[in-house]
């Protein structure tokens, strides 16, 4: 009986190419656990405290106006 030659490919290098730089994905889910506090959802202490972080960071150092 033939053996099949399995070749495989590290994907690690692909997925990182691929997903989104890790500042993007952090601000996407620092909004998202904003959206369940604005809506009365509870959160755990810790993620409040994060959350509250990155607004404070984000206030501190505002993205410039847009111009378009």
């Amino acid at each position: 009986m033939a053996k099949k030659l399995h070749h495989s490919t590290d994907y690690r290098p692909h997925r990182a190419a691929a997903y989104a730089p890790s500042g993007d994905a952090l601000d996407a889910i620092q909004k998202g656990f904003r959206a369940l506090l604005d809506q009365g959802i509870p959160l755990p202490p810790e993620t409040v405290a994060w959350v509250e972080h990155c607004e404070s960071v984000k206030a501190r150092f505002k993205k410039p106006p847009h111009k378009g």
